[in-house]
């Protein structure tokens, strides 16, 4: 996309973190905003940032886990500003613990309906009419790091990231075959100073009541994690980088020039019949 002056983003997990970075960038590209989330108070804070920074912005309370949510969002952004140019399926959060526990079932769910079907939805909802109306789009679909890794005790994360990776890939390939004026983008980045540490804060009660006491290495794992994540780059490095994907239509947006080569290891450790080690996990 040459030209965003004037276009229409929707941007999910937008009252914070990266998605509030983002939607201060395409802003900045004048673009208009459509910003949804969970969190009704952050997002009310956001939308009263981005309005004083003199950006047009309309917001929606939303959970990515309910497909009528973002039938709203997009009723929402059709309504006020006419068609969505830029679609950043970007609600995320972390959680899930051990794969071979069987009592963290509830969180495993709420991670992978958040993080791989909240992309899953975004896109079954808003690309037919971006398709349709023919102007110049593009789609940001974030993932992770955790999309080319598989940190221990990150099991639902880790599945629900390398799925938008694979969601992402396929629907480029579909955009190509299809020759349709749809651009797509997987946001990959490693550690981002943002509050996806403190993810549980938006677990629904039923949720949060199952989840079963974390064992010595889990917390270990994560406060491994989050000792990282507080020393992450800053969310504005992450969305600088989005927009400059989407203005030039980069499929791959790593933002950590450093990760590049565990991906390059782990292809040659697939190719070469090596098995995967802790060490390749976490760096």
């Amino acid at each position: 996309m040459d030209e965003l002056t004037g276009r229409t983003a929707v941007i999910t997990g937008g009252a914070s973190g990266i998605g509030l970075a983002m939607a201060h960038h395409f802003g900045a590209e004048g673009m208009r905003l459509v910003v949804g989330d969970v969190e009704a108070p952050a997002l009310d804070a956001a939308v009263t940032e981005l309005t004083d920074a003199g950006f047009e912005v309309v917001s929606e309370v939303i959970d990515v886990r309910e497909i009528d949510d973002l039938k709203r969002l997009e009723a929402t952004a059709i309504e006020n500003f006419g068609n969505v140019h830029v679609l950043c399926n970007n609600a995320g959060v972390g959680g899930g613990g051990a794969v071979a526990d069987p009592d963290n079932l509830a969180t495993w769910k709420w991670t992978i309906d958040i993080d791989l079907w909240g992309v899953i939805y975004g896109c079954k909802v808003f690309l037919p009419a971006m398709i349709a109306h023919g102007e110049p789009c593009h789609v940001v679909n974030t993932a992770s790091m955790a999309g080319h890794a598989s940190p221990p005790m990150m099991g639902a994360y880790n599945v629900s990231k390398y799925g938008v990776v694979a969601l992402s890939e396929t629907l480029t390939r579909e955009m190509q075959m299809e020759q349709t004026n749809v651009g797509v983008s997987v946001l990959c980045p490693a550690f981002v100073k943002t509050g996806i540490a403190e993810s549980a804060r938006n677990m629904p009660d039923d949720v949060a009541a199952t989840v079963p006491e974390r064992s010595d290495n889990e917390d270990g794992v994560q406060s491994f994690i989050s000792a990282l994540v507080d020393g992450g780059i800053s969310p504005d490095i992450v969305a600088q980088a989005v927009v400059d994907a989407v203005k030039d239509n980069t499929f791959w947006i790593l933002t950590h020039e450093n990760t590049k080569a565990g991906i390059t290891a782990r292809a040659k450790e697939i190719v070469e019949g090596r098995n995967p080690t802790l060490d390749g996990a976490l760096g």
